[in-house]
């Protein structure tokens, strides 16, 4: 039985791991910055929330898959009303392909379905081919286009649900 545990990241060890994370993950990475992810990067995901959102409705995560910490989650609660919104949901690249990252969301799509939430959205880069054919396997349809801000260029983002 697999064994996976969401993680807290609060403190440098974890912030260090998440990092280690950002960097073994270049192809999403590179569509998104001309830099290589740093701890300022890690950190300003921890903190970032939108305009309106309560600091508990944030969660930033380690992924732990059978003691091994394969991946980071970032998703807001009820943004809007009973809807998960996933920010970031990253594993690295040398466990990719494996069928982890959809047992992964599974658990999470499981433990959002329990506490009563009845969506979950995503937005995707328009050019992150990996992560379009990721979240389609995992049923996620289109719902509209926009384009978002990431450091200094407006990119394309497919936002994408899924009933629960």
């Amino acid at each position: 039985m697999d064994v996976i545990k969401l993680i807290s990241v609060n403190n440098d060890g974890l912030k260090n791991e998440a990092l280690n994370i950002y960097l073994k993950n270049d192809y999403y990475f590179s569509k998104i910055s001309d830099n290589p992810p740093s701890i300022s990067n890690v950190e300003e995901d921890i903190e970032a929330i939108p305009n309106g959102v309560q600091k508990n409705q944030k969660n930033y995560r380690l992924i732990s898959f059978n003691d091994e910490i394969l991946g980071v989650v970032d998703y807001l609660t009820d943004y809007p009303e009973k809807i998960i919104l996933i920010g970031l949901f990253i594993i690295k690249s040398d466990k990719q392909k494996q069928g982890l990252g959809t047992k992964i969301f599974r658990y999470l799509e499981k433990s959002f379905k329990n506490k009563k939430f009845l969506k979950i959205r995503i937005g995707v880069l328009v050019d992150n081919e990996i992560g379009l054919s990721f979240w389609k396997k995992q049923n996620f349809k289109e719902i509209e286009r926009k384009f978002l801000k990431f450091e200094k260029s407006k990119k394309e983002v497919i936002v994408m649900e899924k009933e629960i």
